[in-house]
């Protein structure tokens, strides 16, 4: 072996890495930008998740636009109350309140909604609903091929033996990622939520109720017995749907006893079981009683 071509050899290599590390050190000094201390500080507080749920494409961008003053202290909804009292703190502002939110599905179809063709292609949400329109007779149901839960970055979600999506709510933050994920989340299938908000109404079809039955037997009927049984009026039929004004809802689960479909379940964070535990069980959860006038007024 010749001595001296490695010496060469190692020599010339030494000199290629030093003139790479001199021009590098040069580039960096030339293009290096001052960033504010405060960025910084806010990076620190933000959870580090880069979900996007801001509207920005990282955490970091997003303490850019917060210490400009572009976005508020609140944006993050990922990470909730904490976050942004830490964010202010690091801004120097007074703390604000959130308003916490999760995810819930309006949808209780799955293995109970009629499909129009056997689908085989690639196992994703948006790829069958780009082939005439999905396979779910359903014009407005989940598909159930979880590019929700595949989404979620904070593993919230997991698709059921019913082929539905559940969320799991000590672990959604509200992020909206899934609501972006699913091609029918803009339509309402899924939607954020006051997360102390107890029931949900599992439909999102307005299709007329006899046209609904034909292709999902656990669709809402539009029969207003829930209208009629809510002591808060927190329920209405409105355009053919139940819809939950969560502003007066208290939570008292007589909707969920009345309802013909089971459509209207038990969800929040302050339910009486786990989300994942009620999730399509309706009034069949272990503890389920219904608060009704006469209770209120004993009590």
């Amino acid at each position: 072996m010749d001595i001296t071509l490695m010496i060469k050899a190692t020599a010339a290599l030494s000199v290629i890495g030093l003139v790479a590390a001199a021009m590098l050190a040069g580039a960096a000094r030339r293009f290096h930008v001052d960033v504010d201390p405060r960025v910084e500080s806010v990076i620190a507080a933000l959870p580090g998740s880069n979900c996007g749920a801001c509207g920005n494409p990282s955490c970091f961008s997003a303490a850019v636009e917060i210490v400009a003053e572009n976005i508020p202290v609140t944006c993050c909804v990922a990470g909730g109350q904490p976050v942004a009292d830490a964010v202010a703190d690091s801004m120097g502002l007074e703390k604000c309140e959130v308003a916490a939110v999760v995810s819930v599905r309006h949808c209780g179809g799955g293995r109970a909604a009629t499909r129009r063709y056997d689908y085989s292609g690639l196992l994703s949400c948006n790829a069958v609903a780009r082939l005439a329109g999905g396979d779910l007779l359903c014009p407005a149901g989940c598909f159930g091929y979880g590019d929700c839960a595949r989404a979620c970055p904070f593993d919230a979600m997991t698709v059921d033996s019913r082929g539905l999506p559940v969320i799991d709510l000590d672990l959604c933050t509200g992020c909206g990622v899934c609501i972006q994920e699913c091609p029918r989340g803009e339509q309402g299938l899924l939607a954020m939520v006051p997360e102390e908000g107890a029931v949900v109404v599992r439909c999102n079809s307005h299709d007329r109720p006899r046209a609904r039955k034909d292709y999902c037997s656990m669709c809402c009927i539009a029969c207003k017995k829930c209208e009629k049984a809510c002591p808060s009026d927190a329920i209405h039929v409105i355009d053919l749907m139940a819809v939950i004004d969560y502003e007066k809802c208290t939570g008292c689960g007589v909707c969920v006893e009345v309802c013909p479909q089971e459509c209207i379940d038990l969800t929040g964070r302050m339910a009486i079981a786990p989300a994942t535990e009620l999730d399509g069980r309706a009034d069949k959860v272990d503890g389920f009683s219904p608060t009704r006038d006469q209770d209120r007024e004993d009590a």
